[in-house]
């Protein structure tokens, strides 16, 4: 039998753009339904083993927090499980970030989700989209017991790489203005290291000295985020390019990053103070894609313009983590923003210009590759996602936003715009 469902509003992907915009949804009144192809809600936080929320806070010691809303309600209920919450701005770029073990995250995810209203379902993977003259009308889903159809009124898209958009034939954009994306990463957790944190230029120095005594070390340069206090963290420097998204490109990427992880490993070991007994917890398991696809929306949030920190009247919600660019295996590129500083993220940057009714949040919205080196980070993709919840709930009617009425439900909602 054929299984059906009906709702107002519907999301796919439950990261964190897609829990804020499921939730957002339904705290706005709108019947919500949630898809998610992996087991487990978090998204790149407990898929991939990123574990440190950025874009909570404006950069430098003086930080202010500029995304409360849910996404603050994560962090709360984080810390109610003995999280350390305090932000850490960085020694090496002031950037501030929030650590975490992504096994709570799940947890706090499936709670949030429990108290909600919203319909959800893990293992459900959407593979194709009915599009009529720009209306969306119902996704097809696939389980391990056939398929289902979600027929709804409007539609987000976080499901990080625009897949929504993209099988309903709408244009993305892709990389920068020569076609080339950031490098991914596929982060791995090591325990019995050093309770201290572990320097940049440390690592760096350790790396070098492994290449120079034979070990295969491709990118020279990134970090080992460390839960504060503890014996274990989380290296993301295994990285390379994926230049496409399909089954045959993600199995060769992942295969030649879990060997990388080994390459990193023995180089920590030998060449890292303190590393001789660090031991491999896990990987991944999934690679952490950075840069995918993108919407082309009603608007366009541009690098060179969020830098300078603009605030705009049709703001719904703000962004303030440096663009952090990796194309390069000998350093990582910040742009940054002046500190204590944000920027405003239009409602237009959520809104796919060639449908009426389908939105975006997380690192699909419309932007330039340089802006998305910000907007991309967990943080801000709690506050876009909500947005874009609320702006789907509140035009069901797919009638044009009103911008002013996504703003009070989003102030209602405790969020920051």
């Amino acid at each position: 039998m054929q299984r059906h469902i009906e709702c107002d509003v519907a999301v796919v992907g439950g990261g964190a753009a897609g829990i804020a915009a499921a939730i957002g949804a339904s705290r706005a009144g709108a019947r919500t339904v949630l898809i998610e192809r992996n087991p487990y809600f978090g998204g790149q936080a407990t898929n991939s083993q990123v574990t440190a929320y950025c874009g909570f806070f404006t950069r430098g010691e003086n930080y202010d927090q500029v995304v409360q809303g849910i996404g603050g309600e994560v962090l709360k209920k984080l810390e109610a499980y003995g999280t350390n919450i305090h932000p850490r701005p960085s020694k090496s770029t002031g950037n501030v970030s929030v650590s975490f073990n992504p096994e709570y995250v799940k947890l706090v995810m499936d709670q949030m989700l429990k108290k909600s209203s919203v319909e959800y379902f893990l293992h459900a993977q959407m593979y194709e989209v009915v599009n009529n003259n720009g209306m969306i009308e119902e996704i097809k889903c696939t389980d391990d017991e056939g398929t289902f159809t979600v027929k709804a009124k409007a539609f987000v898209d976080a499901s990080g790489n625009a897949n929504l958009v993209h099988f309903a034939g709408i244009a993305t954009n892709w990389g920068d203005a020569e076609g080339k994306v950031q490098q991914s990463s596929l982060p791995f957790r090591i325990d019995n290291i050093p309770a201290r944190e572990i320097l940049k230029p440390d690592i760096e120095a350790a790396l070098k000295k492994a290449k120079e005594n034979g070990i295969e070390i491709k990118k020279e340069t990134g970090l080992i985020i460390k839960i504060p206090d503890k014996t274990y963290g989380y290296c993301t420097i295994p990285s390379t390019i994926v230049p496409t998204l399909d089954a045959e490109t993600l199995t060769e990427t992942e295969m030649e990053l879990r060997s990388q992880v080994h390459n990193y490993a023995m180089a920590f070991k030998n060449y890292l103070d303190g590393f001789q007994d660090m031991i491999i917890s896990s990987s991944g398991p999934a690679v952490g894609i950075r840069e995918a696809r993108r919407i082309i929306g009603d608007k366009m949030l541009k690098g060179e313009e969020i830098i300078m920190a603009p605030k705009s009247d049709d703001s719904i919600a703000r962004g303030a983590w440096s663009p952090e660019m990796h194309k390069s295996n000998t350093s990582i590129k910040y742009t940054h923003i002046p500190d204590n500083e944000y920027f405003s993220i239009p409602l237009g940057c959520l809104k796919v210009k060639d449908a009426k009714n389908l939105w975006a949040a997380g690192r699909t919205i419309s932007t330039d590759s340089l802006a998305l080196g910000s907007v991309r980070v967990m943080g801000t993709g709690f506050a876009t996602g909500q947005a874009a919840g609320v702006a789907a709930a509140l035009t069901l009617d797919n009638t044009s936003y009103d911008v002013k009425a996504v703003q009070e439900e989003l102030v209602n909602q405790g969020a920051l715009i």
